[in-house]
C-alpha cells in the first residue's frame, strides 16, 4: 500500500509539472499598466493607518528557460502617511479633530518572482525584492470639527510641508528604502490583480530634528520612524 501511495503522489506531481511546462509562459519582455489603492502606516508612530492611492507601470522579464522565473521593475507614484483622530480645546470648547501626514512618493521597486499557470488561461506568480522612493510632496494638516475664525487659524497653525528641513515641526526626510513582496493572479495574460506590503528600512526623522527633540524635551530620544504600506491593485499586461 505505500508503494502504491508514493507512486500516486510521483504521478501527481509529475503531472502538475507537465501542466506547468505546457502552459509556460513566453519569454522576454512585456508591460503593465498599474493602478489602485494603499492602506498606509508610521510605524512607532502614534498615527494609525490611512487608505490613499497608487499608480505606476512595470517591465516584467521572463528568463529564458528557467521555467517561470523572472526579473521585474517599476516607476510608481504612491501614497502613504497616517491618520490620528483627537480632541482638542478651542475657545475651551472640546471639538473633535483628525491629523494626516499625506506623504507622495516616486519609487523604485526592482524584485524577483516565479510565476505558475494553472491554465492556459490563468497564472499565479510571486515576488520579491527591493524598493527605493523619494519624497515628492507631502502635508500635515489637521481637520477641526467646528465652526468661527478660531477654529479655521487653529486649523492652520497646525498645516505644514512635511519633507522640509524645519526643527520647529514634527518633519521628515525625503529618501526610503525597503523590502517588499506581491503576490498576484493573471487572467487570459491582460488582467492582473496583485497584493503586496512593503517594509521601509530608513528611519523618516531628520537627524537635526531628533537632536533639537532631545534637546528640547528633556533629552527624551525619539523612536525611529519606518514606512508600512499594504496595496491593492489591478494591472494590464500589454
Amino acid at each position: 500500500m505505500k508503494k502504491i501511495f508514493f507512486l500516486i503522489i510521483v504521478l501527481a506531481l509529475g503531472t502538475n509539472n507537465a501542466k506547468a511546462f505546457k502552459y509556460e509562459s513566453e519569454e522576454g519582455l512585456t508591460w503593465m499598466g498599474l493602478f489602485g489603492m494603499n492602506i498606509s502606516a508610521l510605524q512607532n508612530h502614534p498615527f494609525s493607518t490611512k487608505a490613499g492611492a497608487m499608480m505606476g507601470a512595470r517591465a516584467d522579464y521572463m528568463l529564458p528557460h528557467a521555467h517561470g522565473a523572472y526579473l521585474t521593475a517599476g516607476l510608481d507614484w504612491t501614497m502613504k502617511g497616517g491618520k490620528l483622530s483627537d480632541i482638542v480645546s478651542v475657545d475651551n470648547v472640546l471639538m473633535d479633530a483628525t491629523s494626516k501626514y499625506n506623504l507622495h512618493y516616486i519609487e523604485i521597486p526592482i524584485r524577483a518572482g516565479f510565476r505558475y499557470n494553472i491554465t492556459e488561461g490563468i497564472g499565479v506568480y510571486g515576488e520579491v525584492g527591493p524598493y527605493f522612493a523619494i519624497g515628492v510632496g507631502g502635508r500635515h494638516k489637521t481637520n477641526i470639527d467646528g465652526d468661527g475664525p478660531n477654529v479655521r487659524t487653529a486649523e492652520d497653525a497646525d498645516t505644514y510641508k512635511a519633507f522640509v528641513d524645519d526643527v520647529n515641526h514634527e518633519n521628515f526626510q525625503r529618501w526610503d528604502a525597503g523590502l517588499g513582496f506581491r503576490v498576484g493572479v493573471e487572467y487570459n495574460e491582460h488582467y492582473n490583480l496583485l497584493f503586496g506590503c512593503d517594509w521601509g528600512f530608513a528611519d523618516m526623522y531628520r537627524d537635526n530634528y531628533r537632536d533639537h527633540y532631545f534637546t528640547t524635551h528633556n533629552n527624551l530620544r525619539l523612536n525611529k520612524v519606518h514606512n508600512f504600506n499594504f496595496s491593492i491593485t489591478v494591472g494590464y499586461r500589454f
